[in-house]
């Protein structure tokens, strides 16, 4: 994400005119949707993602990020013995998140039509 960040600001310095930029989720999304359809063909109901602790303000950054994605938190995985499987699964600290897959393409689909059509406006103009 970082890199797409510079990669747009450098183009937004280099043409005035330029105001394009996707979505506020990034590039990203549109691989994490084909995935999701994938899933959604092979059986899967759900989608959980691990918003990985390693340092406090990255780990409330990607909360945000995953809530904005549509995701809701479950619980903290921390160091107790009861967080033994998840963190075989996950391979480290941070807040489980989840939420239904057709719910989650629900709400990316609009943000995908609604970008497209920020762009056909744009380049009609």
């Amino acid at each position: 994400m970082e890199i797409f960040k510079s990669a747009l600001y450098s183009a937004r310095r280099e043409n005035d005119s330029f105001t394009g930029g996707g979505t506020y989720l990034g590039p990203g999304l549109l691989i994490a949707f084909v995935c999701l359809l994938h899933g959604i063909e092979n059986g899967c109901q759900t989608i959980e993602f691990l918003a990985i602790d390693d340092a406090e303000f990255q780990h409330k950054r990607l909360i945000r990020y995953y809530k904005t994605a549509g995701f809701e938190e479950v619980r903290y995985v921390g160091e107790e013995l009861k967080d033994i499987p998840d963190r075989l699964v996950w391979g480290g600290c941070g807040t489980l998140m989840t939420n239904d897959i057709e719910q989650v393409l629900l709400k990316w689909t609009r943000i995908i039509r609604g970008a497209n059509r920020r762009m056909e406006r744009e380049n009609n103009e």
